[in-house]
């Protein structure tokens, strides 16, 4: 399983911390999206596509939106989604 760490400007009831299987970064978001529909306008767009505005980080290495439909997160491996801060 990959964890995917919410930031906690965006926790819903507070929870951050999430499981979801493997796969790309870009199949990851849309599982977490699957299984939390509440988050699915500030992750995909109208198409169920990744929105590139946040970053994602996979073991502490930022993705770049580019290339989020071909790096793996594999098993074990820990993707967080950080939404843009206010103030630059």
């Amino acid at each position: 399983m990959v964890t995917v760490l919410l930031s906690a400007g965006w926790a819903h009831r507070g929870q951050k911390t999430f499981a979801c299987h493997e796969g790309t970064i870009r199949d990851v978001i849309r599982e977490f999206v699957e299984s939390y529909p509440h988050y699915r306008r500030r992750l995909l767009d109208a198409d169920g596509e990744p929105l590139t505005y946040y970053n994602v980080y996979l073991d502490g290495d930022l993705v770049e939106a580019t290339d989020r439909s071909r790096v793996t997160a594999p098993a074990a491996s820990t993707v967080a989604i950080v939404p843009p801060l206010a103030g630059g």
